[in-house]
C-alpha cells in the first residue's frame, strides 16, 4: 500500500501511525512553511527503510481551487500506487487540507482501493474511518526509545541498565532494595546519614573507594540496623553491629548513596513488562550551535508509544530552592519528552513537604515519597494499561 500523511506539530503521532501501517511508500504533503516537520519525519523513516515521496501544497488561506490543486497534485501519487490500496493517515488531529483531501480522493477512488486512518486516545488506539463502519483497535508500541528521542530532538547516550552487570546485580539484591523501599519511612533520618557515609568513602574527582572505613555517629537503632544488615549479606559492606562500616566496593557506595531507590524503579517496570525500560540513561539535546546540552535521567519508561520519566531522590526534601529544581528538572524534561500530565514521578525516600507536593501536582508531576514510595508500583501499573 501507498500512505499519505500531512506531518504535524504531534510528529511522535505521526511517525507512529506510518509505522504501524508501514506502507511501501509513505507521501508526505508539504504545505507552504512546514518543510522543516516534513523533513525530519523523512529522517525517521528512511531509518526504518521506507521510501518517501513529497507533494508541495499552498497554504489553504492562499488558494482558490483547493479540489484543482490536490488533484493536480495527487498525480504522481496515484500513479505511483498503481493497483495498491492508499491510505490516508490524518494523524493527530486533521486540518483542512485533509479533509479536502479525504473528499477528493473519495471521488478518484472505490472503497476498495481507498481507508482512511486516524490515531485517537492520545496515540494509544487507531481508528479506521472509512470505509466504514468505523473501527476502533489498539496499537502496539512501534517506537524504539531511538525512535522516541529522534522525534523529541534528543540523542540517548548510554544506558546504565543497558549493560548486563547491571541488571544481574539489581536482581541479585532484589529483596534488598524492595526491604529499603519499604523501610523509608522507619530509615528517615539514617538515609541521610548513609548517603553521606558512602559518598565520603568515595574520592571526589575519580570517584575510587578510596576511604572504605566509615563511622557512624552513633549505634544504629533498629530500622538502620536492619539495612545495614542486609546490606553486608548482599556483600556491599561490613558493619560490626555497633559504628564501624567498612564499604566493599566503588559501586557498593554508590547502590548505599541512592542507587537502590534507582534499582528499586526499574525493576519495579522490568517485572510489570514494560516495554522499554531504562535506567541511568543519558541524552543530550539536538539542535543550536555550541555543545549539546546533557541531562541524566533515573528511569526512563516506553510503553505503547508513551514515556514516562522518573527522579528518583533519597536525600532530604525540604521547601528550598533545591528541591524546587529537582521539581524543574524533571517537569522540564517530561514536558519535552512528553507534554501530557501523569507521565512524570519523583520517588522521595524522604518525606515531602505538603505544599512541594501540590506544586508538583500543578506541574503534572506524581510524587511518592517515604512511606508511600512502595505505591508506584500500583500506579504504575494503571499507567502501563491506560
Amino acid at each position: 500500500m501507498n500512505l499519505i500523511c500531512f506531518p504535524s506539530s504531534d510528529a511522535l503521532s505521526d511517525l507512529a501511525l506510518v509505522l504501524h501501517v508501514r506502507p511501501a511508500r509513505a507521501w508526505l504533503a508539504v504545505v507552504d512553511g512546514q518543510g522543516e516537520g516534513a523533513a525530519r519525519l523523512e529522517r525517521l523513516l528512511g531509518r526504518h527503510g521506507i521510501e518517501v515521496g513529497r507533494f508541495v501544497l499552498p497554504g489553504f488561506s492562499k488558494c482558490n481551487r483547493h479540489a484543482d490543486v490536490l488533484v493536480e497534485a495527487l498525480g504522481p501519487v496515484l500513479e505511483g500506487a498503481g493497483q495498491r490500496e492508499l491510505v490516508l493517515a490524518l494523524g493527530g488531529s486533521a486540518g483542512p487540507w485533509e479533509l479536502v483531501c479525504q473528499q477528493v480522493l473519495r471521488g478518484l477512488l472505490t472503497e476498495s482501493e481507498f481507508r482512511v486512518l486516524a490515531l485517537v486516545d492520545g496515540g494509544r488506539r487507531v481508528a479506521r474511518i472509512a470505509p466504514g463502519p468505523v473501527e476502533v483497535d489498539a496499537i502496539p508500541n512501534v517506537l524504539s526509545p531511538d525512535d522516541y528521542l529522534a522525534v523529541c530532538n534528543a540523542t540517548l547516550r548510554q544506558s546504565a541498565s543497558d549493560e548486563q552487570t547491571f541488571a544481574e546485580a539489581a536482581k541479585a539484591r532484589r529483596r534488598l532494595t524492595f526491604s529499603l523501599a519499604g523501610d523509608c519511612e522507619a530509615l528517615g533520618s539514617a538515609l541521610g546519614t548513609l548517603n553521606y557515609l558512602a559518598t565520603n568513602a568515595l574520592d571526589r574527582q575519580t570517584e575510587a573507594l578510596s576511604a572504605p572505613k566509615q563511622h557512624l555517629p552513633k549505634p544504629a537503632a533498629l530500622p538502620l540496623r536492619k539495612a545495614l544488615e542486609g546490606m553486608q549479606s548482599a556483600g556491599l559492606l561490613d558493619f560490626d553491629f555497633a559504628q564501624e562500616i567498612i564499604f566493599r566496593s566503588a559501586e557498593a557506595c554508590r547502590y548505599v548513596a541512592g542507587g537502590w531507590m534507582e534499582e528499586y524503579a526499574w525493576l519495579t517496570a522490568s517485572e510489570l513488562d514494560a516495554e522499554h525500560v531504562h535506567a541511568g540513561l543519558e541524552l543530550t539535546w539536538n539542535g543550536g550551535t555550541g555543545r549539546s546540552p546533557r541531562n541524566e535521567l533515573d528511569l526512563f519508561v516506553l510503553h505503547r508509544n508513551r514515556a514516562l520519566t522518573v527522579e528518583c531522590k533519597t536525600s532530604t526534601m525540604g521547601d528550598g530552592d533545591t528541591t524546587a529544581k529537582i521539581l524543574y528538572k524533571l517537569d522540564s524534561i517530561a514536558d519535552r519528552l512528553s507534554g501530557l500530565p501523569g507521565n512524570a514521578v519523583l520517588l522521595s525516600a524522604r518525606e515531602v513537604p505538603e505544599m512541594i507536593v501540590k506544586r508538583a501536582r500543578a506541574q503534572g508531576v506524581v510524587v511518592f515519597d517515604a512511606g508511600r514510595v512502595v505505591g508506584f508500583r500500583g500506579w504504575l501499573e494503571g499507567w502501563l494499561a491506560g
